[in-house]
């Protein structure tokens, strides 16, 4: 059963704005690295067979001579604990607002949307932190510091290649590329790259992330993200620090997967779905105070389950 309130209702029709920002806004691409993936409960236990624990990646090899015993494996299971992390926040409407500026913009539907982005931004940033994390993964230099001094020198193509190998070598597939935006610019105005993309075969050619993703698709490689999400990171009433979400220090290369975590990829971001969807948004009225009160909420865990399935290639740059 979903959890229901009969004081906080879901709003169905601020849900639809919602969805329509999620889709059509590319700025956002960390549920593209890390999928949703629903939990019964705010705390669950995944099941993880390791390569080595499990015996998985071996060859079936021995010789048996006929009426002898079969030669037999064994596989050892681990499991994973998830406990999910809730965080929430209201916007206050009063009345008297709301009917001054309705005649000029949908006012409750404005700031409901700037509840998702609220939301999604968290999101983004959870994500962000758990993929971008040498913690989590492993890194390795480009062949050259991936500054604008560079960009006749910098190896973006044999880097993504490379990276693509050692994920290979360890039984996994690669599908996905990610770039922080400020790179992405760079790779694409590189001399590495233009000559990949365009080269004898497609003269006049242009580096975009369609052409890209399709230059590397003999690989696997079946998407490449760029993520351009900013946040302002200042308190409030202070001055504005808007910085990009995703450090300029790496890409990311790996395999990223929705659906049940048996189709592989790195991880999921887990969400506790009795209490609604990923995104959930509901209104209430607050008597007392003239004001129709819009609560933003998720209950989530951004987990990397398989750090074997992705790397990262260190740009070597900060700015």
């Amino acid at each position: 059963m979903q959890y229901a309130n009969a004081t906080a209702a879901p709003r169905q029709e601020l849900t639809d704005v919602i969805v329509e920002g999620l889709t059509s806004d590319t700025q956002f691409v960390g549920l593209k690295i890390l999928p949703p993936s629903p939990l019964r409960l705010p705390v669950g236990h995944v099941p993880k067979i390791a390569i080595g624990k499990g015996n998985l990646m071996r060859a079936t090899a021995k010789g048996r001579a006929p009426g002898s015993d079969f030669d037999r494996w064994q596989s050892g299971i681990d499991s994973l604990t998830i406990t999910l992390v809730q965080a929430a926040e209201e916007v206050s409407l009063p009345d008297e607002q709301t009917l001054i500026y309705e005649d000029y913009f949908a006012f409750e539907t404005f700031y409901a949307q700037e509840a998702s982005n609220r939301l999604l931004r968290g999101i983004e940033i959870d994500i962000a932190a758990a993929v971008f994390s040498t913690v989590n993964f492993d890194s390795n230099n480009g062949g050259a510091a991936y500054s604008v001094a560079n960009l006749s020198t910098i190896t973006p193509v044999e880097d993504i290649i490379t990276a693509i190998r050692l994920l290979k070598a360890r039984g996994e597939s690669p599908n996905t590329i990610v770039f922080p935006g400020v790179i992405y610019d760079r790779v694409r105005a590189s001399a590495d790259m233009k000559s990949w993309i365009a080269g004898s075969v497609n003269p006049g050619a242009r580096v975009s992330y369609d052409t890209i993703q399709s230059s590397f698709a003999s690989m696997g490689i079946t998407q490449v993200l760029i993520s351009e999400a900013y946040v302002n990171q200042s308190q409030d009433g202070t001055t504005n620090s808007i910085n990009p979400i995703v450090p300029l220090s790496y890409i990311f290369v790996g395999n990223c997967q929705p659906g049940e975590l048996r189709t592989g990829g790195v991880g999921r971001t887990f969400y506790w779905d009795k209490e609604g969807p990923i995104m959930n948004i509901s209104s209430y009225r607050d008597e007392p105070k003239k004001s129709n009160v819009i609560r933003a909420m998720k209950t989530t865990l951004e987990a990397i389950t398989n750090t074997r399935a992705g790397t990262l290639i260190a740009t070597q740059v900060t700015t």
